[in-house]
Parts: structure tokens; C-alpha cells; sequence
């Protein structure tokens, strides 16, 4: 896995790898946190099912970095369609059981003093997005930020991000090339996928996403 240039210096304080008072001690000084939401979704012959994994934390780790927000650890489980869930690997939960564990995990951190849960993910799935657009809290500030929704068609000739294309591809072959497996099929590997674009892309999502935390 590439070492990150925009954490350099600046690692961000992983929540698991605190003591219960050290917390308490942390969300009296700032009451925010940050939980990244992937998913095990095939994406091909050429990525990983951990594609959205690997991206999201990478992203959660930069931004975290930068902005001195608490790191929540990855919650590697999110929506899937019925077409991926009939591909090897691919494991979902539904729309309903993850909005219920979203909810459970805020109302855990509401109890303890938190102000605000920024839900991060690039889980482009429907359904996944209402999940985490639905939770609710009496208290906390909860944020969503879904990459997907973040134009970076300046970077990517295919358009809109889809899975396992040029804007996947390239971003995969920028954080973990050792993952990416050109030669999985003839003609399925975005032929136009760099790892150049792949950090120019990676850059402007965590630009974006700490503007927006920052607002």
C-alpha cells in the first residue's frame, strides 16, 4: 500500500486505539467523529471486492488527518444489489439493517457527549445512500458524504463514476496497485485508468470533503 502524502505528518487518532478515558477525554475537547462506510461488492475481474474499502479509509484517514476529527474504524458492510450479491465474495446487508446499525452506533455516541457523526462512503448503491442519509439523532449533528456525489468528471473521460471503471481503476492503481489485476479479462480493465489520475483524483476528494467538514 502506497505511503499518503496528505497524512504525512499528520496521522489521524484511530478511536480503537484509545482508552475509554482518553475518549472522554477527547470528545470534551472535540465532540466529532468520523465513521467510514464501505463495502464487500464484487468489481470485476480487475478490483478487489474491498475496492470501496480501500478507498473510503484512505479518504477517512487524509481528512481525519487534516481536519483533527476522531477516526472511527471502518465498517467494512454496506447495501449490495441482488446482481452482485449472485457474484463470488459479495456480501450485503439490507437498506433497513444497515440504517438500524448506523442508528445504534449515533445513539452509542450521542449517549457519551458527542456533537457531530460525519458518515463517510463511496458506496455508490441507492439504497445504501438512503440508509445512511436516513440516521437520525435527538442530539448530534449527522453529516453524510457520499464521494460519489463529488464531480471530479474534470479528471475522468467516462463520465459519471460507475464501479470498477476508469475512476475506480485509477484510484486503486494510486493506493494499492499491488490489488489491481489488468490482465483479469480481456478488454475489462479501463484502458484509460492511470495511477497519475488516480492521485489527482484521490487529492480532490480530500480537498472537497474537508471543505465541506470545514463549512
Amino acid at each position: 500500500m502506497r505511503n499518503d502524502p496528505l497524512t504525512a505528518g499528520s496521522d489521524p487518532t484511530r478511536l480503537e486505539e484509545l482508552t475509554s478515558v482518553q475518549i472522554a477525554d477527547w470528545f470534551g475537547r472535540d465532540p466529532r467523529i468520523l465513521l467510514p462506510v464501505g463495502s464487500c461488492t464484487q468489481h470485476g475481474p480487475c478490483l478487489p471486492v474491498g475496492t470501496d474499502n480501500q478507498i473510503t479509509e484512505r479518504l477517512a484517514q487524509a481528512v481525519c488527518g487534516r481536519t483533527g476529527i476522531l477516526l472511527a474504524p471502518l465498517l467494512p458492510f454496506g447495501v449490495a444489489s441482488r446482481e452482485d450479491l449472485a457474484q463470488a465474495g459479495t456480501a450485503g446487508l439490507e437498506r433497513k439493517t444497515l440504517h438500524r446499525v448506523l442508528n445504534e452506533l449515533v445513539e452509542s455516541w450521542e449517549r457519551q457527549g458527542l456533537e457531530e457523526v460525519t458518515l463517510l462512503t463511496g458506496n455508490g448503491n441507492v439504497r445504501h445512500i438512503q440508509a445512511l442519509a436516513m440516521v437520525l439523532a435527538k442530539s448530534v449533528r449527522v453529516r453524510s458524504v457520499d464521494t460519489r456525489a463529488i464531480d471530479v468528471s474534470r479528471f475522468i473521460n467516462s463520465g459519471k463514476p460507475e464501479y470498477a471503471d476508469e475512476f475506480e481503476a485509477s484510484l486503486m492503481l494510486y493506493l494499492a496497485p499491488e490489488t489491481v489485476h489488468r490482465d483479469g479479462s480481456a478488454g475489462e480493465f479501463p484502458a484509460e485508468a492511470t495511477e497519475e489520475k488516480g492521485r489527482r483524483i484521490y487529492e480532490y476528494l480530500v480537498e472537497r470533503i474537508v471543505d465541506r467538514l470545514n463549512a
